[in-house]
């Protein structure tokens, strides 16, 4: 029997033709177009984020800082004012050792200066012009009181106490007080007893008298003048800086103490003050820092905080107009920067009224 050969067709082999493969790049750039723009976005989304959280971060920080310091201004011990107060302190009128001049103080900045000026505060060329300045007085955050263990026969008497609790060893500003009396002076402790004696380390005393003899179970507790200003972040000086140059922080400086740095990013502080005028312990109204102000009549206080981030990011820049209280509103800076405004108004505990 004849075989018949099958006639099968060889295959060709063929690759993309030009069109093919030029369909296919193009598919690939718009995936890679998506995913970019994905990759993009997620990047803005993420450091929007990032910087925003870091600026609710710092002024929440700042503000709490603040707050619960005013809130414990003037601490009298009592709830009532006493009677007497006197201080045996030298330069009890110069801002650090002022604890007779109201819980706070302020200085309202201007464009160039402050009022009421700055001179003898060692802040005169540091604190920036355009931020108000906040003091501070009452007992020491974190101390604790200690009792007084015996009977002062006259106001010359050393001060006994049970320990020397939170007064440092080197020596600190003390208040004596009870609900009739409050007496400032420093001391230097010396086993359980504060002598009062004049001289001494800064302070130090003018006379060896708290003026009022005080007796056993009144307290003793440390005292000390904060002041919270911005300036220009250590950051941004030096060989290399790692700030950039227009940065600024809160600050706080406590008695004759160094400075410290609080928290980097805030721009501005503004402050008014609200003023008990007819002596029911409410606020009737607020005030900006003037050399018309009773200190004493203070009864609360608002502020206001300017944070931004510290870096630049994305390509939107800030077209926005921010208002502190009443004080001049602040231009657009026009940079990459996120910002926000914080405001608090607190009460300074020891003088409002509690029903």
């Amino acid at each position: 029997m004849q075989r018949r050969a099958l006639n099968v067709p060889s295959r060709v082999a063929a690759g993309f033709s030009l069109v093919e493969l030029m369909v296919a790049i193009t598919l690939s750039l718009l995936l890679l177009t998506g995913v970019v723009a994905i990759f993009s976005s997620s990047r803005v989304s993420y450091e929007t984020t990032n910087q925003l959280s870091r600026v609710q971060e710092t002024g929440r920080f700042a503000l709490e800082q603040l707050s619960r310091h005013i809130r414990s201004a003037g601490f009298a011990g009592c709830a009532r004012a006493p009677n007497f107060i006197s201080t045996a302190l030298n330069n009890a009128t110069q801002l650090p050792w002022d604890f007779m001049g109201g819980p706070v103080r302020g200085f309202d900045a201007g464009a160039s200066s402050f009022t009421p000026a700055l001179t003898g505060t060692g802040l005169e060329t540091i604190a920036s012009p355009n931020s108000d300045v906040l003091v501070v007085r009452g007992a020491r955050l974190e101390s604790e009181p200690t009792l007084i263990t015996t009977d002062m026969a006259t106001p010359q008497a050393p001060v006994v106490v049970a320990n020397t609790g939170s007064i440092r060893a080197t020596g600190d500003v003390v208040m004596a007080y009870n609900c009739e009396a409050q007496a400032f002076f420093y001391t230097v402790p010396s086993g359980t007893s504060l002598p009062h004696g004049p001289g001494g380390t800064s302070p130090g005393n003018a006379v060896a008298s708290t003026s009022y003899p005080f007796r056993t179970n009144d307290e003793v507790i440390p005292v000390e003048t904060v002041v919270y200003y911005v300036a220009a972040s250590p950051g941004t000086t030096g060989a290399n800086p790692t700030l950039p140059a227009d940065t600024r922080s809160l600050y706080r400086r406590a008695g004759a103490d160094a400075a410290e740095e609080l928290v980097q990013g805030v721009e501005q502080m503004q402050v008014e003050y609200g003023l008990d005028t007819t002596g029911d312990r409410i606020v009737d109204s607020y005030s900006v820092a003037t050399a018309a102000i009773n200190w004493q009549q203070v009864i609360a206080v608002r502020i206001a905080l300017l944070v931004r981030s510290l870096d630049q990011y994305g390509t939107d820049r800030d077209t926005r107009t921010y208002q502190l209280l009443n004080a001049p509103a602040v231009t657009p800076p026009g940079d990459r920067r996120l910002r926000e405004v914080f405001t608090a108004t607190v009460s300074i505990r020891n003088r409002v009224r509690v029903d």
